[in-house]
């Protein structure tokens, strides 16, 4: 409160302000000249100059900046975590009983964990303040075809192939020339 008073008091407090409210004379005091500035401080409303903001009109193709501006944020957060743990699930079992579905949720699981993560840093480190406004949206764009083609060609190899969890089996299996001369 005082600090207001203090700021509105220097505001208004210039020179001439004070030969003007207080019309100095012989016969007021000092007190009396203090009093009345701040009298006037406290009664008159501290003008502050309104700026106009410039209308930006900003379209935003990531989901944080999308739920941050609504109430989801919130909701997206706590699925971005349950996905995160229930990683921890699906992986191991789709590893212990390799089947279609369990290689399509761990298909979908990683490439969403991983789409999100790298959205994250795209939206940390392409600011539109720092490399301009076609760049983050480009690389934001970029990161969705590049997530939509891996979640394809991640179910293309599930339905045409051994299946996820059998392939990372037989490349964890792959022996090298070294190890077979030994």
């Amino acid at each position: 409160m005082s600090l207001s008073l203090l700021l509105r008091g220097a505001v208004r407090c210039n020179a001439a302000n004070l030969v003007k409210s207080a019309r100095i004379t012989p016969l007021k005091s000092y007190s009396t000249l203090v009093a009345n500035v701040q009298r006037k401080a406290v009664v008159q409303p501290l003008a502050v100059a309104k700026i106009a903001a410039p209308v930006v009109r900003e379209i935003s193709v990531s989901a944080p900046r999308m739920a941050s501006a609504g109430s989801s944020h919130t909701l997206l957060w706590t699925v971005e975590r349950i996905v995160s743990a229930g990683l921890l699930a699906v992986i191991p079992a789709a590893f212990i009983a390799p089947s279609q579905v369990l290689d399509a949720l761990m298909a979908i699981s990683v490439v969403i964990h991983t789409h999100w993560g790298v959205e994250a840093m795209v939206v940390d480190y392409m600011r539109p303040s720092v490399v301009g406004n076609v760049l983050p949206k480009v690389a934001h764009i970029a990161l969705i075809i590049i997530s939509v083609a891996t979640l394809g060609g991640l179910f293309y190899f599930i339905q045409n192939d051994v299946g996820l969890a059998n392939g990372i089996k037989r490349f964890w299996a792959i022996k090298g020339k070294d190890a077979q001369k030994a």
